[in-house]
């Protein structure tokens, strides 16, 4: 509840009062007060208190006609007893300012002059419903006038017996109303509903329910197990990060989440907006009161190993497909730098087995071991790059740093290459805390 009044998108009153010029219909006589002096005088006192507060005295003063929704001292009492608030002190200025807006209507409208129907209130996007009957005048279905036409100098107000809160829109209004089921399933299970709506701003990615979908068969998981694991409130959060950003503001960058720990942001060549090299961003730029939402096409796996375990756990599932380039990273006394955590931004192009085997063949040698280890470190040193680069960051004909002073490694997008060394789509973005590995067809050599 308490999104509805910390992060409304907010009309400022005073910005556009001066829009509507005064009619002449029913004046009251010039001995009346002005709105905030009947107000006062009518023994509405928080009201007063909250005008004060969200600085619209004079907006209310000096402006008008106006229509004002008052409610009692009562109403304010019962609702912030409800939203669990002390006084109106503890509401932001600015979003005591906008729930105030919400009260207002342009116009000197007394109960005679009110129908049925939807009315434009001073919030932008925000309008009331009016029910009117012979008997009595019901705003948004349920609340009641309980007093009419306390007419001022520059408008007329009619007592309310409960607080309006504007329409809400937070970010689970927003998975909601995208029919984004499984997410809501998501946050319900790791018990982050408040986090998702009553907190914020927050840029967050949802993913689609094919995404989960896709997700869960490639972890071989089953829907149970996922929404009962102990990382599942982890998983949500590194779904989001502080701060709202639009598209059009995204770069190729990490970016803390709330689990502290980086996603990283990449724009591929055509464009398109990629998270962790496995999520794609296919729509942007959903509007909540609490932040923005980019929807994804994949679930954001955040790396929980180094990219030297991942060499060997990679070993471990596929028979060895990169065994040979880990016994020679041993022997090169590079496993601290390849075992590092996020603090270190390096991409490994990976030959293969297969492409180790050929290269000794060529050389004439039945082993790494019959290299000068002079020589293998160089030629590891020539296989990394000192930055985080997935595939959607590389670009046609770009010259990427090695560990090599001097030495940098061709771009060819074309033929899909690094240098003349085949890119290997099937061994592409494998992320590991300290960096990504890449597959590739051939050793390279400098």
């Amino acid at each position: 509840m308490q999104s509805k009044i910390k992060y409304l998108s907010i009309f400022i009153l005073f910005a556009l009062s001066g829009l509507f010029a005064c009619n002449n219909y029913d004046l009251p006589p010039q001995q009346e007060l002005l709105l905030v002096e009947t107000a006062d005088r009518e023994g509405l006192s928080l009201f007063v208190e909250a005008v004060n507060r969200a600085g619209l005295r004079e907006a209310l003063s000096d402006q008008g006609p106006f229509t004002v929704f008052a409610p009692s001292d009562e109403a304010f009492t019962s609702a912030l007893q409800s939203l669990g608030i002390s006084s109106l002190a503890a509401i932001p200025q600015e979003s005591l300012a906008a729930i105030l807006s919400y009260h207002v209507i342009p116009g000197r409208n007394i109960s005679s002059l009110l129908r049925t129907g939807e009315v434009d209130t001073f919030l932008d996007n925000a309008v009331i419903t009016i029910e009117k009957s012979s008997s009595r005048i019901i705003l948004n279905d349920s609340i009641q006038v309980i007093q009419r036409d306390r007419e001022a100098l520059n408008g007329v107000i009619h007592v309310i017996d409960q607080l309006m809160l504007p329409p809400s829109n937070t970010i689970l209004d927003v998975a909601d109303r995208n029919n984004f089921t499984t997410f809501l399933n998501v946050v319900n299970a790791a018990d982050l509903t408040e986090l998702f709506n009553n907190t914020g701003p927050y840029t967050t990615f949802i993913p689609t329910n094919a995404a989960f979908t896709r997700y869960l068969n490639d972890q071989g998981l089953s829907a149970s197990e996922f929404l009962s694991a102990d990382s599942l409130p982890a998983i949500l959060r590194g779904h989001a990060i502080d701060g709202v950003i639009p598209a059009a503001a995204f770069e190729s960058a990490g970016l803390p989440s709330l689990t502290g720990q980086p996603i990283f942001i990449s724009i591929a060549p055509n464009g398109a907006i990629w998270v962790n090299g496995t999520a794609r961003v296919t729509a942007t730029n959903l509007q909540a009161d609490n932040g923005i939402v980019h929807v994804i096409d994949y679930v954001i796996e955040r790396p929980q190993i180094s990219i030297l375990e991942k060499l060997n756990l990679k070993n471990e599932e596929e028979g060895g497909v990169f065994s040979i380039l880990a016994q020679a990273v041993e022997r090169a006394g590079l496993d601290n730098l390849l075992n590092r955590g996020y603090e270190e931004n390096i991409t490994l192009f990976a030959p293969t087995d297969e492409a180790f085997e050929e290269f000794m063949a060529s050389k004439g040698i039945s082993s790494l071991n019959d290299l000068s280890l002079e020589d293998l470190v160089a030629i590891l040193n020539y296989h990394i790059v000192t930055l985080r680069a997935f595939s959607q960051d590389l670009r046609e004909g770009a010259n990427l740093p090695t560990l090599i002073s001097g030495e940098t490694l061709s771009v060819n997008l074309t033929n899909q290459e690094i240098n003349d060394a085949p890119l290997l789509s099937n061994l592409s973005n494998i992320h590991g805390k300290n960096g990504v590995i890449h597959g590739i067809g051939k050793v390279l050599e400098p």
